[in-house]
């Protein structure tokens, strides 16, 4: 790579991706929808391009002379499903055929979608890569569509897909809202049956996308990448606790009043027009038991091997959060 166009630059993965770029001597070039939100890039020797997925001449420009293409640029709240379709879909399609029409011979596109394209596992299995999707909200379903336009042009240009499951470390907001309430003495779980996820750590997540991007072996192919992939809620709230040094209290919350209470909560956001962040639809996957995925394909193919434990990234995380004043 010599010179490269990323969208979703500005964003928790993104901004990670950038900074390292550049740390390599590689050219950056990002794609800027709102100014205000530069807050990680400031400083940063990156060239912005202003405008959005849907404006078609500033694609065909931006990618006009890159080598490659990490397309990390999406929706993840909307109050409508076809907010995430237009924006996750619709978007990566109009960026494929900018590509087509403005750089065909583009060395590689990478695609940033989420283990929820594929959907939870419904029983203590990991997931591969190679199970049928099964999608359960519609953000999953939009990513899906996204990995489909993508897979519909690999035979004109290098694609690679990476499907990561919850990512967290500095800059990242789940972690920290959960540690906030941590923080005040109380370990939330909700309900009282053992649910499971797969985590990763973002720099192992940036190392990953870059080992991928630059192995002929990953062209076409689809990869999951995994730190820790068996890690239940009560795991994640002790390991949060022992890291803030913080005792405290663990409470189940019992799915009911969960759910009565996420949906008051978004219908009075609605009213005031304010963003919804937990909403129906983030309660179906909370639902769910099993949000893990197998990182066996990338271990083998590209020799993948993660470096941060979820002990440690969290410390990482939360001292952090204590620099920036955010705990």
């Amino acid at each position: 790579m010599q010179k490269v166009f990323v969208t979703g630059g500005t964003g928790f993965i993104g901004s990670h991706l950038v900074e390292l770029l550049i740390k390599r001597k590689i050219f950056v070039r990002c794609l800027v929808r709102q100014t205000h939100k530069l807050r990680w890039l400031k400083g940063v020797e990156a060239e912005f391009v202003h405008g959005d997925l849907n404006d078609t001449d500033t694609l065909e420009f931006a990618v006009k002379d890159v080598d490659t293409v990490f397309h990390l640029a999406g929706k993840t709240t909307s109050p409508t499903e076809e907010g995430f379709y237009q924006a996750n879909a619709v978007g990566t399609m109009n960026l494929l055929k900018a590509i087509i029409q403005s750089n065909p011979k583009l060395n590689r596109f990478v695609y940033l979608s989420s283990l929820s394209a594929v959907g939870p596992s419904s029983k203590e299995r990991f997931l591969i890569e190679s199970d049928s999707p099964n999608p359960l909200i519609p953000y999953g379903s939009s990513k899906l569509a996204g990995e489909e336009a993508v897979s519909a042009f690999k035979t004109q240009i290098p694609v690679t897909i990476i499907r990561p499951p919850a990512v967290y470390g500095p800059r990242d907001l789940n972690i920290l809202k959960l540690s906030r309430i941590i923080q005040k003495g109380i370990k939330p779980v909700l309900g009282w049956r053992m649910r499971y996820m797969s985590f990763i750590y973002i720099d192992d997540l940036i190392k990953g996308i870059l080992m991928a991007t630059e192995s002929r072996k990953a062209e076409g192919q689809t990869y999951f990448l995994v730190t820790d992939n068996h890690i239940t809620y009560q795991d994640l709230n002790r390991i949060i606790s022992k890291a803030l040094k913080k005792k405290a209290l663990t409470v189940h919350v019992p799915i009911k009043l969960f759910t009565i209470a996420i949906i008051l909560r978004e219908m009075i956001n609605k009213m005031q027009r304010k963003p919804v962040y937990l909403n129906r639809w983030k309660i179906q996957e909370l639902r769910q038991r099993y949000w893990i995925c197998d990182d066996t394909k990338v271990r083998d193919e590209l020799n993948f091997h993660p470096e941060i434990s979820l002990e440690e990234g969290i410390e990482k995380t939360i001292a952090w959060y204590k620099e920036m004043g955010w705990l």
